[in-house]
């Protein structure tokens, strides 16, 4: 008995049975053989639209015009696309490149050969009687610079876990590096990804500052994407901070610090302008923060008491704007008057496991309210830690983008990522020392983790940045409405709770999206003309009349 291979559809699979047909002479046979070829080529036409009409043109060419003809018409495309490749080559890459690439690996590498890949690595269906075998089908194949991803048809009876065990198998066929199977949220539809090389093998340079364009005096930011390095398949990684909380756990050595640097790297614009204020806690007395101080606003490095009391601040600020932008503002958006707050603790695991009870108690507290409540209203966390359990983190959970560096053992993925991360492809557990800032990451938006590296900021650009972008003091952007108690070691002792002028008014947010670009620190230690009309515009401060000079 023999069997047949059948190809699944999108809408439905199509099951062919043996039929009575053969049964029957062969002069009877031969009309629904004709029939049944026609409908296939009919179908095969209207299925492939670009191609019918490559076919179409060239076999009218060729009966109307004859060889020379026919000759015209292929060679012309040909002639057109060198000329294109040589006069423009960035143009070329970009439009013509990747179609064709997209057609070579959707007909010649993976269309001749998928068929077998299926039928050898067991992802086939057979029917009751076992003479019909139906198989995935490719729907689309897209090419990134380091890997192919093939969109699939999973017809019934087939599941993308069961795809996804079989993910070994499929890379050895394909002779890939790695293979990954995804799930697209549509039913019957999966992502298999086939790694060709591995993009984060080198060492990914310092991406650099965002700067206004030529002509322009405005530099585009975008705080819900900030990019941070690269993803396994070449595009750029980015990171949200506005709206969120980050947790970035790994051994020692295992490259938090690139992700905190290429952050503060792309934030630096903002954070000298005044529209994003940072403050930094470093229990490791200053070994690793301490190189770029200046970006800070607030910082602690050496009492633990201290970087409580800057948590516990940060907190009780964070209420006061709450209750000022309560019933004015549905969506936060930072501005000169309320910027964004990024709180920067590395070690975490010194205040809420290691430090006295009573230093713990008050960290936990400070950091659950941040974490709760901080995004809606302007304040994000972004927390370095080593051993991510839950007795060293007991608020891990209210991180919303999670990263997971290279970690000591297999159950630490789930830890920090989520359970069943690593059966879906996490291998954190397996990454080398000898690649820092490797690590596989998960947001809230996308169900499974992915790979990527963070950029490399060398001790040289820190300093360089911290120079040049350090926070410009103004009156407008130096005053910190904190009703709560001083912090320690922030020369803010004896400071009076404030209270609300009698015609306050709500503020109006500014677009984080542009932002005046601030001129170099060596160049002129005053503010631009124009961000200072912006600051002159914003309600008083402390009762000043708004005409004070930075």
């Amino acid at each position: 008995m023999a069997t047949r291979l059948v190809m699944s559809s999108r809408r439905r699979t199509v099951e062919v049975r043996r039929s009575l047909v053969e049964a029957l002479p062969f002069w009877v046979r031969l009309p629904v053989w004709c029939g049944v070829g026609g409908y296939r080529l009919v179908k095969a036409a209207v299925q492939h639209p670009r191609t019918t009409a490559v076919t179409a043109t060239l076999g009218t060419a060729g009966v109307l015009g004859g060889r020379w003809a026919l000759a015209g018409v292929v060679l012309a495309p040909v002639a057109a696309a060198v000329v294109w490749r040589i006069a423009w080559p960035a143009s070329f890459k970009q439009r013509v490149t990747p179609r064709l690439l997209r057609w070579q690996r959707r007909w010649i590498r993976y269309g001749r050969r998928w068929n077998g890949w299926m039928m050898r690595c067991r992802l086939g269906v057979s029917d009751r009687g076992g003479d019909v075998v139906v198989i995935p089908q490719i729907r689309r194949v897209e090419v990134t610079p380091a890997a192919d991803r093939l969109l699939i048809d999973v017809p019934a009876g087939l599941t993308v876990d069961a795809i996804r065990q079989r993910s070994a198998e499929l890379a050895n066929a394909a002779r890939a590096l790695d293979c990954r199977v995804r799930s697209t949220g549509s039913p019957g539809l999966a992502w298999v990804e086939f790694q060709r090389k591995d993009v984060l093998v080198a060492t990914i340079p310092a991406l650099p500052i965002p700067r206004a364009a030529e002509g322009e005096d405005l530099v585009p930011l975008d705080l819900a994407a900030v990019p941070v390095g690269t993803r396994e398949d070449g595009t750029p990684w980015t990171l949200p901070v506005l709206g969120r909380h980050v947790l970035v756990a790994g051994r020692s050595r295992a490259g938090k610090g690139s992700v905190l640097w290429s952050v503060l790297r792309y934030l630096a614009p903002a954070i000298r302008c005044g529209l994003v204020k940072v403050s930094g806690i470093d229990p490791k007395g200053g070994m690793e923060l301490s190189i770029g101080r200046p970006l800070f606003t607030r910082y602690e490095a050496d009492q633990l008491d201290a970087m409580v009391a800057l948590l516990e601040a940060e907190a009780d600020h964070m209420d006061c704007v709450a209750s000022e932008l309560a019933g004015n503002v549905r969506k936060f958006t930072p501005s000169m008057e309320h910027p964004l707050h990024l709180v920067v603790v590395d070690e975490l695991a010194t205040l809420t496991a290691y430090a006295p009870m009573e230093i713990r108690r008050r960290a936990e507290n400070a950091l659950g309210r941040l974490l709760t409540k901080g995004a809606a209203v302007g304040w994000a966390v972004l927390g370095l830690v080593q051993e991510p359990s839950k007795d060293i983190i007991p608020m891990r959970g209210l991180f919303t983008y999670r990263l997971a560096l290279c970690l000591d053992t297999p159950s630490q993925v789930d830890m920090v990522l989520g359970d069943g991360m690593r059966d879906l492809g996490a291998l954190a557990d397996q990454i080398s020392l000898s690649t820092p800032g490797m690590g596989y990451a998960l947001s809230e938006f996308e169900k499974e983790p992915f790979r990527v590296r963070a950029a490399y900021v060398a001790d040289d650009e820190i300093r360089a940045m911290a120079g040049e972008y350090a926070p410009i003091t103004t009156d407008s952007n130096d005053i910190e409405d904190i009703p709560a108690a001083p912090m320690a070691g922030n020369g803010d002792e004896g400071q009076a709770d404030k209270t609300e002028p009698a015609d306050a008014r709500p503020v109006e947010p500014v677009e984080v999206v542009e932002l005046e670009e601030c001129p170099p620190a060596d160049v002129t230690p005053v503010v631009p003309d124009s961000l200072l009309a912006k600051l002159r515009n914003l309600p008083a401060a402390g009762g000043s009349d708004g005409t004070e000079a930075a």
